[in-house]
């Protein structure tokens, strides 16, 4: 008996891409259904139940601007975003499900089985109602979503797959709408997240913006017609940007390009160099250099003194300037480590060890008579589980070595934002206590001891918030709210009396908050629900919307 197996997928910006672990025990990226490795994250609402997604929709962007959605993944999280089209409101995840669902559709037709469980990943700096509405988009696609993981950590994990030295490695992961920057020990046992920043306002976007301003400003140059009516134009403004993208890639290989802008009547041929390309967009190049060095910095407060290779993931890393620029700002040997499909590869490893894990316990709960959820290994005999240990490996043409490294290396992630409550601090100000600090280890649980603040207090309202300050308190202003839940107390307390706040932060970055009246024992546990966030409810009904929207090639 074989666990399902388990989907990698990368849930991109601007592409998606997804991957699984073939028989030889290798990641292998699916194709879709134009052959290609990557699908465009773009979504074309063409009638009220027929959708299209991937290259097709990209290429109507110019001709329907406004049935046409792309770079949604910036709005994960955001819940003032949605669309409507033909009547129906959707939200960021309903769109992301579309995407989902396209890139599931097409590896079912390579693989002949369906797509069930995967691993989706998102940016590290990604919080939790990003993180929240990743898992739901998943969900809405008809996607059983076993754990949504940092791209950082999927790069690293493909690139650990074959190396067999201890070694600590920068991954730099310029994507195209949002940059990351992780550390990471690699070794035999482990692989262990020292410390990731990044911006999510940063990618290869950027870059084609820049393009398209420095093109509507040559053709005002040349026809005095302002560059502001080219850009307000939602069509042109389209059609720019998709040139724009075209000449950046040429440019990865070419010293100039010329493209052609056409806007009232009027044509003009603009010639890009290389070199000024480079000069247009320098500012950007230096923002990820002066984050990837920050990084550098807050890995050896942390005790890593030394770093043996930085790795260059996602798309917009094909870009020469990119790696001229790493090398010579922090001499480090640089690998250009499959930029495009890199995430999806790791995300793929990462389920597969989910998927072998799950065989294991199978075959464990057959043993001993127990569920599969409650087998516990380090409680049955040794001899039992290095026999299933040798049934599952077997089954996958694997060694027991290979197996037991595979499924024994722990993958420690870290935080990438601070967690805390609204409390008034020692000069009755009101502040965010933060529990949880950024770059902490998950998963963490923290307690803290607080008191009532008034005579006669019948609750607590503890109001969390998240934030990246590393500091024991925040600026309210500074942070963002997760959720809020209300401890009562059974009865009217004093002044200063006292209350327990606990913080548990989940492997794949859910919060769970408890709270404690220690002279009443009346507790409460935070179950947070934003706007940001679909209600179970919400979430069911987009599902349900999602199964009759027919997905056009």
């Amino acid at each position: 008996m074989s666990a399902k197996t388990v989907y990698g997928i990368d849930l991109g910006t601007t592409y998606s891409c997804i991957a699984q672990v073939d028989e030889h025990g290798k990641p292998v990226v699916l194709n879709n259904a134009e052959n290609e490795s990557t699908t465009p994250s773009v979504v074309f609402f063409e009638t009220e139940s027929n959708v299209v997604v991937g290259k097709p929709a990209k290429e109507v962007v110019a001709i329907y601007p406004d049935r046409c959605v792309s770079a949604v993944k910036r709005a994960m999280g955001d819940a003032h975003w949605e669309r409507e089209f033909f009547g129906e409101t959707y939200r960021p995840q309903d769109v992301s499900a579309l995407i989902l669902k396209r890139v599931a559709e097409d590896a079912e037709k390579i693989t002949g089985e369906t797509v069930e469980d995967v691993v989706i990943t998102c940016p590290a700096y990604f919080g939790i109602n990003e993180k929240e509405a990743t898992k739901q988009a998943g969900e809405i696609a008809g996607l059983n979503v076993l754990y949504v993981i940092p791209e950082p950590t999927a790069a690293a994990l493909a690139y650990g797959v074959d190396q067999k030295e201890d070694q600590v490695v920068l991954v730099y992961d310029l994507g195209g709408g949002t940059f990351d920057v992780t550390v990471i020990e690699i070794n035999a046992d482990e692989l262990r997240v020292v410390c990731t920043g990044g911006d999510h306002q940063l990618g290869g976007k950027n870059w084609d913006e820049t393009i398209v301003e420095h093109l509507a400003h040559e053709f005002e140059v040349h026809t005095s017609i302002p560059a502001d009516s080219l850009l307000e134009d939602q069509e042109v403004f389209q059609e720019l940007l998709n040139s724009a993208e075209d000449a950046k890639k040429s440019l990865s290989s070419r010293q100039s390009v010329t493209v052609t802008v056409r806007f009232e009547g009027e044509r003009v041929a603009v010639e890009i160099t290389r070199e000024e390309f480079d000069e247009l967009t320098a500012s950007y190049l230096e923002r990820t250099l002066s984050l990837t060095q920050q990084e550098i910095e807050k890995a050896r407060s942390k005790g890593c003194d030394r770093i043996d290779k930085l790795l260059l993931v996602g798309g917009s890393t094909y870009m020469p300037q990119v790696k001229e620029a790493v090398e010579e700002r922090f001499e480090l040997e640089v690998l250009q480590f499959d930029p495009n499909q890199a995430v999806a590869k790791g995300a793929a490893v990462f389920g597969y060890k989910c998927a072998l894990e799950q065989e294991i316990k199978i075959r464990l709960a057959q043993e001993t008579g127990e569920s599969a959820d409650e087998v516990d290994a380090s409680t049955v005999d040794q001899e039992v589980v290095d026999r299933v240990q040798e049934e599952v490996a077997r089954n996958h043409g694997m060694t027991l070595g290979g197996l037991k490294e595979t499924v024994e290396r722990r993958v420690i992630n870290v935080t990438s934002r601070s967690f805390g409550i609204k409390a008034y601090n020692a000069g009755d100000r009101l502040v965010v206590a933060q529990l949880i600090r950024v770059n902490s280890e998950v998963p963490a649980s923290v307690t803290q001891s607080f008191s009532t603040r008034d005579e006669g207090q019948t609750q607590a309202d503890l109001d969390c918030l998240e934030s990246r300050a590393d500091s024991d308190e925040a600026e309210v202003d500074d942070c963002e709210e997760v959720g809020s839940a209300v401890l009562p107390f059974g009865k009217a307390l004093p002044q200063g009396s006292p209350i327990e706040v606990r913080f548990d932060l989940a492997a794949d970055g859910l919060l769970t908050v408890y709270g404690k009246d220690l002279t009443t024992e009346e507790e409460v546990t935070g179950e947070f629900q934003t706007g940001a966030v679909m209600t179970r409810e919400e979430v069911e009904r987009s599902k349900e919307r999602a199964g009759r929207i027919r997905m056009a090639s």
